[in-house]
This record gives structure tokens, sequence and C-alpha cells, in this order.
């Protein structure tokens, strides 16, 4: 079923302010895609941190001996409290 009366002129007309909206938000965003990529470009040329050295700093005071597989050693709560 169609609209009985399909005036483009008179539609568009009508229809100026929600029509300007649209084109406005579509060139906002390819303006705030254009930034996006612009800026991942320009930080992709830094120098990072190797997995290697994060870890070494991380785990530099880790002391694996208290972990028993399948005991309580994760920090969780079991048992009644001590009062």
């Amino acid at each position: 079923m169609s609209a009985p009366n399909t005036n483009i002129e008179t539609q568009e007309h009508e229809h100026k302010t929600p029509l300007f909206g649209i084109k406005a938000a579509l060139v906002y965003a390819a303006i705030l895609l254009a930034a996006f990529v612009t800026y991942v470009v320009y930080q992709g040329g830094e120098e990072s941190t190797t997995p290697a050295e994060v870890g070494t700093s991380v785990l530099e005071n880790y002391d694996g001996g208290n972990y028993a597989p399948g005991g309580n050693a994760t920090g969780s709560v079991s048992g009644t409290p001590d009062n």
C-alpha cells in the first residue's frame, strides 16, 4: 500500500531539518573517524616495552612457594572466622 500523495519536493521541504541533522551527524562521525585513525597511526611509531621486561618487573617479588594446587592460596574465604 502506497501513500496517496507522493510529492517528493514537498516531502523533502517538510523534512529539511531532520535531513540536515542526519547529514551533520555523518560529517561529524567522519571527522571523528579521521582523527582516531590519525591518532592510531602516529601512536604506532612509539617504542613500547617488551613482554619480557614487563613480566620481570611485575614478578620480581613473587614468591611461588606458597601456592598449592587445590588449596586455599587464592585468597578465597572458607571456614569460620577466628574470634
